[in-house]
């Protein structure tokens, strides 16, 4: 502040211009860095999705193993592929497994393809992730343009000492969307099932058991249909097929 020859006081401005100059910088400085730091987190996340929709992501140094499945009761004989590699060569038969598990690499997005015999092109293609250790029962199921690849992942934990562990899968394009599960006594052991869903694991006691499938709710069996003895110690999925109601099935794999 001064005083002028004419008795006036006079405040200088440029102080304040110049703060605020100061400031109009350092709020473009702050949205500067914001949106660098915006740019950054799109480009992070850009870059993982980008590896992470990666087909055939396989991991070299990770295995992890297969149980193969034909549950497909119009198909012809199959044969197994992983990202183009053979598993099974040919001659999995409807009704058949793959001898034990096979060792396979893990990894992400991972094609998994049926093939019919003597064809270099798929019958049924998905893609699904393999956890390194982990055990997978991959199965085929349905026909014509139904015909799917549905993979589960298989607790080996053992069962209580004298039981049997099983688990059941419906996959039956004939059946119901939800079905019901029982004794030929009429105990429920699984409940409202849908189409291409498998049911936790339930302990049962060793026997030759007498399924019978219902529309869930209902009281007119779909059929009954008996089982091989499941033996003590051993873990099993019991699965549904069947493409029209006279080819509705019951079948099971063992696990161990």
């Amino acid at each position: 502040m001064f005083w002028n020859g004419f008795g006036l006081c006079l405040i200088p401005i440029c102080n304040c211009r110049f703060q605020a100059v100061i400031n109009t910088s350092t709020k473009l400085n702050k949205m500067k860095n914001n949106w660098y730091k915006k740019g950054l987190s799109l480009a992070i996340v850009a870059a993982v999705a980008l590896v992470s929709c990666k087909k055939n992501d396989i991991d070299e140094k990770g295995m992890a193993n297969v149980k193969i499945v034909n549950a497909a009761n119009t198909s012809t004989d199959q044969g197994f592929y992983l990202a183009g590699n053979v598993v099974v060569q040919g001659g999995l038969a409807f009704g058949e497994t793959s001898d034990g598990y096979i060792s396979v690499n893990s990894g992400n997005n991972l094609e998994l393809q049926f093939r019919n015999d003597g064809s270099a092109t798929g019958y049924a293609t998905t893609e699904h992730d393999l956890d390194k250790n982990k055990y997978y029962t991959i199965f085929l199921a349905g026909e014509g343009q139904t015909a799917r690849v549905k993979v589960y992942e298989d607790n080996l934990s053992a069962p209580t000492s004298g039981k049997a562990k099983i688990r059941f899968v419906h996959l039956s394009n004939a059946a119901p969307d939800n079905i019901d599960i029982r004794t030929s006594s009429g105990t429920n052991l699984v409940v409202n099932l849908k189409r291409d869903d498998i049911s936790n694991y339930i302990e049962v006691d060793p026997s030759v058991m007498s399924l019978q499938v219902f529309a869930t709710g209902q009281s007119a069996s779909l059929g009954t249909f008996d089982l091989s003895a499941f033996a003590a110690g051993k873990i099993y999925t019991v699965y549904v097929t069947g493409s029209t109601g006279a080819s509705i099935q019951i079948r099971q794999v063992v696990h161990n």
